[in-house]
Order: structure tokens, then C-alpha cells, then sequence
């Protein structure tokens, strides 16, 4: 573990817990991101902008914290966080805001380049969240047995085409 990394997930979760100006002091101009909920990386330090001015606009009163001690080997880091919020907006996925506070946990793995963050994987329980909010229905529902079904049928009919396909 280094003493830098530390010093600079403190410096972090602060940012994170203010707003997009003060996350963007970290990064690097060329900042490559990649969320689990986005269909593929972000690149760029206005495109990381506008994920952050999403991410504020959809949670309030965001407070983070560490897990665990993060783990640092040469440029890169994990971070095992913990985060609380108030889903006030709507969210980057499209869904609405449900008003409810999320608690959520995960880990976020870090490359730095001149002590700024030029690629970030982000990973968390999605479903999870997505229940917390009241926005997935709860585990071993008639509503989820419903949407895996569907999900299952959606995957098999995908492969029955491509399968066919000259």
C-alpha cells in the first residue's frame, strides 16, 4: 500500500462528494472510463464531464467511504468503495427518480499517468442498486421470474438467428 494513494482516494471520495469541477481536478485529458451500465468506455475528459454532471444530477447528499485499504501496485490501484445517496434525479440509464436513499458497494480499479486517473473500471451490483431504488423487482418475485424468462428467450431466440445467419 502506498502512502500517495491514500493521500489521493481521501482527496477523491471529497471530490466525488462535491461535484463534476472538483472530480475533473483528477483526471487526466485523455481519461478512458468504463461502467458496467454503459454500453462501452467513455473517452475524454468531456465525455467524463457530462458522466459526472449525469451522476450528480441523479444522486444527492452522496457521501463515500473506504471498504478496505486500497490495494496499490505500481500506476494502478483499487479502490473498495461505499457509497450513500439520494436518488433525486433521473438516472444516466434513463429510469426516473425514485427518491429513495441507495446504498451501495463496489470496487473501482485505477491507472494513473502524472498523478492523475487516466482509466478508471468501475464495478457494483447493478441489480441490487436497481432493487434498492425500487426500480427491479425483488428477488424470487413473479415479476422477476417474468423478466428473466423473457431476458432467457431474448438470449436463445438471438443465437437461433445468428445460427441461420449465411
Amino acid at each position: 500500500m502506498a502512502t500517495w494513494a491514500d493521500d489521493f482516494f481521501v482527496d477523491w471520495q471529497r471530490a466525488w462528494g462535491t461535484g463534476t469541477e472538483a472530480v475533473l481536478e483528477y483526471v487526466s485529458d485523455d481519461i478512458e472510463y468504463w461502467d458496467v451500465t454503459l454500453p462501452e468506455p467513455i473517452h475524454g475528459r468531456d465525455a467524463y464531464a457530462k458522466h459526472c454532471d449525469n451522476f450528480f444530477s441523479a444522486f444527492t447528499e452522496c457521501e463515500w467511504s473506504m471498504r478496505e485499504p486500497v490495494i496499490c501496485e505500481g500506476d494502478r490501484v483499487t479502490e473498495p468503495w461505499a457509497f450513500t445517496g439520494i436518488n433525486s434525479g433521473p438516472i444516466w440509464t434513463g429510469l426516473p427518480a425514485t427518491g429513495r436513499r441507495l446504498e451501495s458497494k463496489g470496487t473501482d480499479i485505477f491507472e494513473f499517468r502524472d498523478s492523475k486517473v487516466c482509466r478508471e473500471h468501475s464495478f457494483y451490483d447493478v441489480v441490487g442498486n436497481l432493487r434498492a431504488l425500487g426500480l427491479w423487482p425483488g428477488i424470487g418475485s413473479k415479476t422477476e421470474g417474468a423478466a428473466m424468462t423473457a431476458a432467457g428467450l431474448a438470449i436463445r431466440g438471438t443465437s437461433l438467428v445468428k445460427d441461420r445467419l449465411p
